[in-house]
């Protein structure tokens, strides 16, 4: 299956079946996540395999680890990272690309961030200095029964805009803040696409991508609503790295060269010159 059929599949999963995953699935999908493209190679990125999912269920909130939700789940991966600047981006960038794997293997995921007591998984890890907890996915098959489906469908009537995506017209613009994107670049147009179509925090969807000439300028709303920033772990950014992702992906598979820059270039000078307002950080750029 291509990358961009998976981005079209693939959705967040909240109750599975509770036969495990194959020995050799789950290793391959955490060497898809250990091998994965990095936003930052100077930052250590690892992902922790807790093959008896109950371990972890029960170091959640009262909620999200019950057996209405996660704590059906098999197995789960946790991502850990060192605290370093755009830590939170890149690891959105890096798990995405071994969640969007594990979709093509057959087996459902779910992000989660900040539903958890950290030090309690730290605790449970065995952590190095300066490791982080950031987020963490039950793995395992989905439950298509009608419980399933039910849980799947009450959660996102709970979710912001009940689990609908923003319209493109929305997070996607000219090169000033909120002109109308204008382009008749239809793989352009498609890796925006499949970039809107990312995962995010209660499904805020707080990216925003100014187009020019010859750039992708990828911008984040940085406000921090819906209590999106945790213990010092700014989830927005870890959304917008998502976001990135999506959009990376989508181009390399279409033959695009470009890469995205997230150092060496001057944020500030940046917002001024595209109009970009105060509460927003510009966070990569893609040359096309």
């Amino acid at each position: 299956m291509d990358i961009r059929s998976t981005i079209r599949r693939r959705i967040s999963v909240r109750h599975y079946e509770t036969g495990p995953v194959p020995e050799r699935t789950l290793q391959a999908v955490v060497s898809s996540g250990e091998s994965s493209i990095a936003l930052d190679e100077g930052i250590r990125v690892y992902f922790h395999l807790v093959k008896e999912g109950k371990l972890i269920a029960e170091r959640m909130t009262p909620l999200t680890g019950t057996k209405l939700l996660f704590g059906s789940a098999p197995h789960f991966i946790i991502a850990t990272s060192e605290e370093r600047p755009l830590f939170m981006l890149n690891i959105g960038f890096r798990m995405e690309q071994m969640i969007l794997f594990a979709t093509q293997e057959g087996l459902g995921t779910c992000w989660v961030g900040g539903m958890f007591a950290e030090e309690r998984i730290t605790s449970f890890l065995g952590l190095r200095k300066g490791e982080r907890v950031i987020a963490l996915t039950p793995i395992g098959y989905p439950d298509t029964s009608f419980y399933g489906r039910f849980v799947h469908d009450a959660i996102e009537l709970a979710a912001v805009n009940f689990g609908r995506r923003k319209p493109l017209r929305q997070m996607a613009f000219g090169s000033s803040w909120e002109s109308p994107l204008e382009t008749e670049d239809g793989e352009l147009l498609e890796a925006l696409e499949c970039a809107r179509l990312a995962p995010s925090w209660v499904n805020a969807q707080p990216w925003r991508f100014l187009v020019t000439q010859r750039e992708v300028i990828a911008v984040v709303d940085a406000s921090g609503r819906y209590r999106s920033v945790r213990q010092g772990r700014h989830y927005y950014r870890l959304d917008m790295g998502i976001a990135m992702a999506h959009f990376y992906l989508a181009t390399r598979e279409m033959g695009w060269s470009g890469k995205w820059r997230v150092t060496g270039f001057d944020p500030a000078m940046v917002a001024m010159e595209h109009a970009i307002p105060e509460g927003y950080e510009v966070l990569g750029i893609y040359k096309r």
